[in-house]
């Protein structure tokens, strides 16, 4: 016969176990041979969270011991301890727990060493879902793809973001080489410039490698060395025999080789697409991202393409949502 007991819990300063009772357990915790029930406890951790703008990381533990009863009396009664995680080190296991409140005062809890996944409302945005797509497919570092392993990066300073959007989309590029027929709906009256990666983030074409970026956007013909949106793959929005296109921008012809693009599309599109990642209860919130956190981007776009001829750069998909 063997009985289960948890008799030690195990977590940092500012984290305090509370223990459960015996009679907490759902299920006996006393087996004999043969038999293969499962028995549940739950266990709570409190973690102190009385001052403002602080991240603590926490690795709570358990151990579980079995009180084993030999029933032919051939061998002593013995017991045995399991400990759920021996490791200490919280830069990679998936068990750390990084609690804040730095995100918002209220306080949370989040697996930090797990990257969550943003999805686009393609059905309702596929313009922005189709560009994102089109970059995450078609150039080598893939920007959010889960699939290829190669995640976004949130970048939490506003200041920085907004200075790579402007390289990337400088004012007046969208209303200069759009197409007005992009616009969706009355209310939708202006055009818009969509950079991917987005500019909030670490893989921005417009942040340079001194500045932080791991991915910068620098023209060949670049001598000062700073990012140039010049330097993506460069497409507009534009309905064709009512069904909406994108196209590579006039004079510009991609070589697939570039780690960025922008796309002149629809402000309400753009817009809409990310409407849901910031503020106070979207996603970034949610998920409680902080400076340098991976998240992955699902496009929620499926695509059949072939190309011109064999021996073409050149990309025809026929792209549909799947959501």
């Amino acid at each position: 016969m063997i009985q289960l007991a948890i008799n030690k819990h195990l977590c940092e300063s500012q984290c305090t176990p509370v223990e459960a009772s015996a009679s907490a357990w759902k299920g006996s915790t006393t087996w004999t041979a043969g038999d293969t029930h499962e028995a549940s406890i739950t266990s709570s951790y409190i973690w102190d969270t009385s001052t403002s703008g602080k991240t603590y990381f926490f690795h709570p533990d358990v151990q579980i011991d079995g009180d084993e009863y030999p029933s032919d009396g051939s061998l002593q009664y013995q017991t045995t301890g399991y400990q759920w995680s021996l490791s200490t080190s919280r830069a990679t296991d998936l068990d750390t727990v990084r609690c804040d409140t730095d995100v918002d005062t209220t306080g949370g809890c989040v697996f930090p060493n797990y990257a969550p996944t943003y999805t686009f409302n393609a059905a309702r945005y596929p313009q922005a879902a189709a560009h994102a797509w089109l970059i995450q497919t078609f150039t080598p570092k893939s920007p959010g793809s889960k699939a290829v392993g190669t995640p976004l990066y949130y970048l939490g300073d506003t200041t920085k973001s907004d200075r790579n959007r402007d390289r990337m989309c400088p004012t007046g590029w969208a209303a200069d080489n759009g197409d007005t027929s992009a616009l969706d709906g009355p209310t939708d009256v202006r055009l818009n410039c969509d950079e991917f990666p987005f500019g909030a983030s670490y893989n921005s074409g417009g942040m340079s490698a001194d500045e932080g970026g791991i991915n910068p956007a620098v023209p060949d013909d670049s001598t000062s060395g700073v990012p140039s949106g010049a330097a993506c793959v460069q497409t507009y929005a534009t309905l064709v025999d009512g069904t909406m296109h994108v196209y590579n921008l006039n004079g510009t012809v991609p070589s697939w080789t570039e780690v960025c693009g922008r796309s002149a599309m629809s402000d309400r599109d753009n817009q809409g697409s990310m409407s849901v990642f910031g503020g106070a209860y979207g996603f970034s919130k949610k998920m409680r991202l902080m400076d340098k956190d991976a998240y992955w981007l699902n496009t929620a776009m499926s695509g059949h393409c072939a190309s011109a001829n064999a021996n073409s750069t050149s990309v025809k998909c026929t792209m549909s949502a799947t959501n």
